[in-house]
């Protein structure tokens, strides 16, 4: 029974090794518009900063974030592209009591996913990745520290590293229109230093080659800048059309 499971599985890897030679390739490209909430904790000199910034200051004060996504897709590998750029700034009274009036946090990040996935479940009623990948970040962080009973303080920071990543997605059609997508991921080296985020959305086919989506995204960093531990969450609606060619 052991030899016979044996080989059925390997049977089965072959037989969609093959599948996936004999398919074409399929490309899909999406454009988001995201409208991230923050939060941000970073450690100064003085003590921890913590400032945060809702979805509503973000249209009060005009910063942004964008997010575009490419996917290749033959038989049932999928190899995918994921870009987020968030250019926000978050303010809170003085953590310090007099010393300072105001604490500011301005942020640029942008953070570069990619993804090999595999489809592990293939049905009318639902289809299941999972794989593995990659998160390269650049983030550019800078603290300002408002006069009080002290001269004001300001800080600028750089930093750029790169994450492994573990990934799941599944996709669920209602109908021939309607569907549902999860998609979420968790990788790091230390416990300092890790990354995980999480969507969901829904989205509707208006034929083969366009759709649309509306849903929520969530991401969380931790990683040291310069001298300090900074963490970062990202969290908001986002609307996105999708091209399939």
């Amino acid at each position: 029974m052991r030899i016979s499971a044996i080989g059925a599985a390997i049977a089965a890897v072959i037989g969609s090794s093959a599948a996936a030679q004999d398919a074409d390739w399929e490309f899909q490209a999406t454009l988001y518009g995201w409208l991230p909430g923050m939060d941000v904790t970073t450690d100064t000199d003085f003590g921890t900063v913590t400032p945060s910034l809702s979805t509503s200051d973000v249209l009060d004060n005009l910063d942004f974030a964008f997010m575009g996504v490419f996917e290749a897709q033959r038989g049932p590998w999928s190899l995918i592209a994921d870009f987020i750029y968030a250019d926000l700034s978050a303010s809170q009274p003085s953590p310090f009591g007099l010393a300072f009036s105001e604490a500011a946090v301005t942020t640029k990040l942008s953070a570069l996913s990619g993804y090999a996935m595999y489809r592990v479940y293939d049905n009318p009623d639902a289809q299941i990745d999972i794989g593995g990948g990659f998160r390269g970040f650049g983030l550019d962080i800078g603290l300002s520290l408002t006069p009080g009973r002290r001269d004001g303080v300001s800080r600028d920071e750089s930093e750029t590293w790169i994450n492994p990543l573990v990934a799941g997605r599944i996709i669920i059609p209602f109908n021939d229109n309607w569907f549902a997508a999860v998609f979420a991921d968790f990788g790091g080296t230390a416990s300092d230093d890790q990354t995980w985020q999480a969507l969901g959305s829904i989205g509707y086919r208006f034929n083969d080659r366009w759709s649309m989506q509306v849903g929520y995204r969530w991401m969380d960093l931790e990683h040291p800048v310069g001298d300090n531990d900074t963490k970062i969450s990202l969290g908001g609606p986002f609307i996105g059309a999708s091209y399939r060619f």
